[in-house]
């Protein structure tokens, strides 16, 4: 307001994209103060640049409900319209939760559906890895409680 630069700067993200900023930067659009945003890593979009899977129809679903019966009913849903609009939906979790929400896309999701686990993206020990549902259930992943990125697409994956 006194005419002075700031920046808002956030851990592995961007501003407003799964990070705050929002209630920030929609106070400076409405006060006509002038919002650039500056090109950065968001781990979101590394993410899905290194999935492999429909990069041109995503959906980015911040996270998904605590409660295990809606989280379940929601994954369900995410599959379905993944399936019918050839959308790969993207969404995140709390680090002490990764294994139990990863344990539930395995129960839930079709075996066919395609799943990418994205670990400490942008990190020396980053690891991206995308396999079909079937692939994931004969493997004995444990999730750490490291930031981790979910991707998944059911169907076939056409571009």
């Amino acid at each position: 307001m006194s005419g002075e630069n700031i920046g808002l700067l956030t851990d592995a993200g961007c501003p407003n994209i799964a990070d705050p900023g929002a209630k920030l930067i929609l106070y400076a659009h409405e006060n006509n103060i002038n919002v650039i945003p500056l090109i950065g890593p968001s781990s979101i979009l590394l993410a899905m640049m290194g999935s492999g899977l429909n990069g041109n129809n995503f959906s980015f679903n911040g996270y998904l409900p605590v409660d295990k019966n809606e989280r379940s009913s929601k994954i369900k849903k995410l599959e379905m319209q993944s399936r019918n609009n050839n959308q790969s939906q993207i969404f995140i979790e709390t680090p002490y939760r990764n294994q139990l929400l990863f344990d539930e896309l395995k129960r839930n999701l079709n075996n066919h559906t395609f799943l990418c686990v994205a670990k400490n993206i942008g990190s020396k020990n980053q690891k991206i890895k995308t396999m079909q549902i079937k692939d994931w259930k004969s493997k004995k992943e444990i999730l750490e409680k490291e930031p981790t990125i979910f991707i998944f697409h059911s169907g076939m994956v056409t571009f």
